[in-house]
This record gives structure tokens, sequence and C-alpha cells, in this order.
């Protein structure tokens, strides 16, 4: 601040107020408040305890200085022991609720069991302040040396702090205070601020709540190998608070800088309910004590997802788990955020896109894609099924039990646990699933009767394989290094999913079959055309082929698969490991950390560690992948499987010669998926 001009002020607006009690004058009067307005208003920009000092490196990032200054920005300075998360507070995005907007505390009082079990699930996590009761990642003093470059993340005070190199200049290194956090179930995703105004930046390290371990953010999503970091600043600003806050209002300045606000972090009651002061104001009355019978709303404005159509219902949660973009990205949406309010139709404020939507076109313009295919597939497969997780809406609203029948999000989930589910609160969190949707109920609710039964499943009732989810809603979409249920409701079809290079329900459950075994039986059992398939479709299971010569993504979704609790039942878990040992040293991380989790779940291996990732190098993982099949030939299953479809063989054991074959086919293109 000023503070030549500030007293310049002062004394100014001393001698006008003076004058115009000698004078009696208005104007005078006006021009005496007007200064003495803008000295108040001069003095409350000032920060009485400055936080930050400009970088010696002149540089956009951040840094807390080796002599405990911190620099994020401007010239406002202070001892990095002094920082608070309160003082840190103009420097990232703030939570200020408008236009009918209030806040989930102001729904507790009335609504403390549905408030409980919101504050209970990942959505009310999903975006925090990086208070460290919350931050799960580890900040006690801790270094992460990857490719050269070393990462070191530290607490003081109550701040997490990340020191890192920069990432043009290696040798400049930058320290900075973590202000926010993503995610809580799977993952966290930490952001700092840039000191610019409201401006987050991505620390270029995530941490797997499972393993507890921190990764390079690249290794936790399947992306092509050898990706430079990147902390993409002002990503959390433009992109991710979309979706994960409620009334985001994104705020760029014409400066170029963000202001960005929201109505709270997370996404809470009104995300869902729509904005709640009309409902405050209908039960309450606007003097806020008596319910008021004279309020001009002829009904409760709130809105419960519940009661709506199929259509309105879905598109609650479609505004989110969708592909799509809003339709008017004018002053209106930086200063207010999107039009969407849920009970309206989502396709008059936003247009939910397809394979086909044109607008790709400019898409793959823009971004500099070689090629459309290769922009789409990242989200979709060649036939256009949605291929990744956070995009459910899309798979639902093309399965024709919507289009044709009634389902809805609402006819499996459940975002408030109901009193009478028996489940603890963070088993319910998992999925939020209804508890008859965790068996069939939801399916036989319409798809009842006898030809539904064994006559048309042609597995054991009770099994894993008349489950209709297993055959219906496979494992064919891809996030969170995880395999997930497609929500595109399908019937398994080998031809129709081996065209896409996409697993088929079938093999999924089945991964000790081939390709062949599963089209006979669908011809045998439903009638579907068997189509033409190579020898080796013909005589090695499918697991293994989209296993060893199959795309990344084909590798990620059947390593998920061969630790999956269903497929383990239906195929065995005696034969996998000497497999998933060769991903150990996958040139996608993300595979590699599938495979890792996957052996951990196998007989004997349940004590296997490895980073795969930050430590290790190639001939070190490729070591441990050898150890673990030396000790799988000391099994008893080495020497008593005879499938030739498994490549094991008595008494000659593993076909070497037919793995090494399969590798030096793999499907090497580029794979890139956007969760």
């Amino acid at each position: 601040m000023n503070w030549f001009l500030f007293v310049l002020l002062i004394i100014g607006s001393a001698i006008a107020v003076v004058w115009a009690w000698r004078v009696r004058s208005g104007f005078v009067a006006v021009i005496a408040a007007v200064m003495l307005l803008a000295s108040i208003a001069m003095f409350d920009s000032g920060n009485p305890e400055p936080i930050a000092m400009e970088s010696e490196q002149q540089s956009k990032t951040p840094d807390l200085a080796a002599d405990k200054t911190a620099a994020i920005g401007g010239s406002l300075k202070s001892k990095r022991s002094d920082l608070t998360l309160t003082r840190l507070e103009p420097f990232r995005p703030q939570e200020l609720p408008t236009n009918g907007y209030v806040g989930s505390d102001a729904c507790q009082e009335c609504h403390a069991e549905n408030h409980a079990t919101w504050a209970a699930s990942y959505h009310h996590t999903m975006t925090q302040v990086a208070d460290p009761e919350i931050v799960l990642g580890d900040f006690r003093d801790v270094e992460i040396n990857h490719d050269g470059r070393l990462y070191k993340l530290s607490m003081e005070n109550g701040i997490c702090t990340a020191d890192f190199p920069d990432e043009a200049d290696p040798t400049t290194r930058h320290t900075v205070p973590i202000v926010m956090t993503t995610g809580s179930h799977h993952m966290q995703v930490y952001w700092f601020t840039t000191g610019e105004k409201r401006l987050l930046g991505m620390l270029p390290l995530v941490y797997l709540k499972d393993s507890q371990e921190w990764v390079p953010r690249e290794s936790a999503f399947l992306v092509p190998p050898h990706q430079p970091p990147s902390t993409e600043t002002g990503r959390w600003n433009e992109t991710c608070s979309a979706c994960h806050t409620t009334q985001r209002k994104g705020r760029r300045l014409a400066s170029g800088q963000w202001d960005t606000h929201v109505g709270e972090f997370g996404i809470s009651c009104e995300a869902c309910h729509g904005p709640g002061q009309g409902h405050l104001d209908y039960q309450r009355g606007l003097d806020g004590s008596q319910p008021n019978q004279t309020v001009a709303s002829a009904s409760d404005p709130i809105v419960n997802p519940a009661k709506l159509s199929k259509v309105l219902s879905s598109q609650v949660c479609g505004q989110c788990h969708a592909v799509l973009d809003p339709l008017h990205m004018d002053l209106h949406y930086q200063e207010n955020g999107h039009r969407y309010r849920p009970g309206m139709d989502l396709r008059d404020t936003h247009g939910v896109w397809n394979r086909d939507t044109p607008e790709y076109v400019n898409t793959m313009k823009t971004l500099d894609y070689p090629d459309l295919d290769t922009l789409l597939n990242e989200t979709y497969y060649p036939d256009g099924m949605i291929r990744v997780s956070g995009r459910e809406y899309n798979g639902l609203i093309e399965s024709s039990c919507y289009i044709n029948g009634e389902m809805s999000c609402m006819s499996c989930h459940q975002l408030h646990q109901s009193a009478s589910d028996t489940r603890s609160l963070t088993e319910w969190a998992n999925d939020q699933l209804k508890p008859q949707a965790i068996g069939d109920q939801a399916c036989v609710d319409c798809h009842a009767g006898p030809e539904y039964g064994p006559a048309h499943t042609h597995h054991a009732i009770g099994s894993s394989g008349a489950q209709c989810y297993n055959c219906h809603m496979p494992h064919t979409a891809y996030g969170l290094l995880k395999a997930i249920r497609n929500h595109q409701i399908s019937s398994p079809d080998v031809g129709k999913d081996e065209r896409v290079q996409r697993p088929n329900a079938c093999n999924l459950c089945h991964l000790d079959q081939t390709l062949q075994w599963s089209a006979n039986h669908l011809q045998q059992w439903y009638g579907i055309e068997p189509p033409e398939l190579d020898a080796q479709q013909q005589q090695i299971a499918g697991s293994l082929l989209w296993l060893l010569r199959g795309n990344a993504a084909e590798r990620a979704l059947t390593a998920w698969s061969m630790g999956w609790e269903d497929a383990q039942q239906a195929s065995g878990d005696d034969w996998q490991l000497p497999f998933l040992s060769a991903l150990l040293d996958d040139d996608y991380d993300a595979v590699r950390l599938i495979a890792r989790r996957t052996i951990k779940s196998l007989p004997g291996a349940s004590d296997f560690e490895l980073d795969v990732v930050t430590s290790s190098t190639s001939d070190q993982r490729q070591r441990s992948g050898l150890k673990l099949l030396q000790s799988w030939l000391k099994t008893p299953a080495a020497t008593s499987i005879d499938r030739p479809e498994l490549l094991i063989t008595q008494p000659n054991g593993i076909d070497v010669l037919q793995i090494k074959q399969l590798l030096d086919q793999r499907d090497q293109s580029r794979m890139l998926l956007s969760e």
C-alpha cells in the first residue's frame, strides 16, 4: 500500500469535512465522503502482515525460499513460519455462494441424517482445503526421485509444502505451499498457489491411497510413456472445478488472471437439489422464524432428483458424469457459472457429446491431433461406446433400458444411505448403491419371469455367471487405475467386441478360455453368429492375447480382471502369475501398477513389494518378475496344469516361445484415455 497517498487522502478528507461544515455545501460533503471511502478502501486492500515476495528467478511459480521467506507473488513478504492456511486464503479459490446458493451447513439443521450420510461420501471430500487432517499424502520430510528429478515434501506449522524442479529448467527449484486437494477415495491430487491471484498449479505427484505411495501424476493415468512432468497451471480453475465443486464461477479476468469463486468445495447438497435459499424462505418464512403462508411461490422450489422423471433425474448426475460442454461460455458464465439447475432439461444449457459430434473436428484442429480417430479413441471405443470412467451418463442414455424403459441413475444408486441399510457408511460410500442394486433386483424389477432364469443365463442360480451385471455391464470402462462397469447396457458378442478391441464379458470372467470357446457358447445359447477368428484366437485364452499382444488399454483391463474375485472363482487363481510378472516392466506405468496390485491378490504373493514406477530400473523390474516366476515354478500348479490354451503343458511347462511370439506382435499404438 502507498502510505504517502493514504496519508494525503486522510488529510484531504478531513479538510473537506471541515470546509463542508463551514460553507454548508452538499457538493463539498460528497467530495469529503468519497475521499474518506477511498482512504478506507486503500487501507483494507493492503495486508497488515504481508505474506510473500517475488522469486529471485522471477518465476511464475511461488517459492518458499531457503531462508524461510515465502515467495508467492507480488511484493508481499513474510517468514515461512508465519504462514497459515487462513493467510493463504487470498491466494486460492474461495467459497462464496451467490444467486440463491447457501451452502450445505444450512441443510444440517432439518436434514441431519441426510447431511451425515452426504458428509461420509466421497462427493463431499472431492475438493478440500489442504488441512493436514484431511491430507492423505505423507509430507513428513519425504524425498521422491524420479527420472533425475528430486521432489521434497514437508510440513511446517500446518502447511504442507513441496520443493521440486522447474518444468523447463531442472536446475531451478520451487518451494510452494499446498492449499487444496482433489480426491480422497482412490488417490489424492494436490494444488499449490501460484501467487497470481487465485490461480492454482498442480503438484506433479499423486498419492495413491491403497498402496500409500507417491507416484508421478502421469503414472496414475493411462498415458503414453515418458510424458514430461507438468504443473498444469490453471487447469483447476478452468476445468476440474467445473465438476469437483458446487456452483463454480471461473471468473477469468480481462488481465488473464483467475479470481475463481465457488459456492462450495466438493459436490454438495445444492449440486443435486438446486439453490437452497428459496427452500429456506418457503419453509421458515422470510423472517426466518415460522413457515410463511404468504410466500409467493406455490410450492417448495427445492428439487428432489428421486421424484423427477428418468430423463431429468439422470441429467442431475449427467451435469458432471458426461462428456459435455456449456452451450454458452460468455460473461455470464464466467461471473455466475453455467445456467443449469437440477430439474431443468440439461440439453437447454449443455451439449452432450458422442463420438459423432461434429464439434470434435474443431477440437482436433485446435489441439493439433494427427487425425480424428486418435482424439476420439481417448474417450470412446470405435463403435461409440464410452470407454472411460466419470462419463456414465453417456453410456446410460445409449442403453435400451433407458431409451425404451424407465432405467435411470436412481434405479441403482442412492445418494443418501437409508436407515434400513445395514452396511457401514464406508461400504455404502464406495459405490453409493441401493442395497437391492448389489444383486439383480434393479434388473428383475423389469426383467422378471422364468424366461430370465437359468434358461436365459445358462449359469447356476446365485453364481457370478448368473448375475445380470457381469454379462450386461462388464468391466470395459477404465479409470482410477482399475476397470469399471460400463454403463451402456449391452450383450456379449465376441465378434463385435473384437472388432473394436474391447474385451468381451464372457472372457473377462472366463479368463482361462479361448475366444472361440465363448463364441461357440454364444451361438449355441443365443444364436449369435461366431466371427472368423485366427489360429491364436481359436487356441489361446482370450485374456492372454489381450495381456500379451493387446494394446495398453486391453492390458490394463485384463490385468485388473485377473485380480477380480468373480473372475478368479470362475477361472482359478493359480496360473496368472507368470504372465502378470511380465507386465511389471510394461512401457505404461499404469499397467505396471495394476499388475502389481493383482499379483498381490494371488496365492503366495500377498507380501510382494516393488516400486514399479519411481525408484526401480527396467532391469530391477525384470529381475523381480523373474523371481516371481521362479517362485511359481516351485508351486504344485507348475507341475499339474496341463492346458495348452493357458500356454502351460506337461511335461514342457510354460510355452516361452509362444509367449515371445505374442509379445513381438504387441499392439504398440499410442494409448491415452481421458478420464
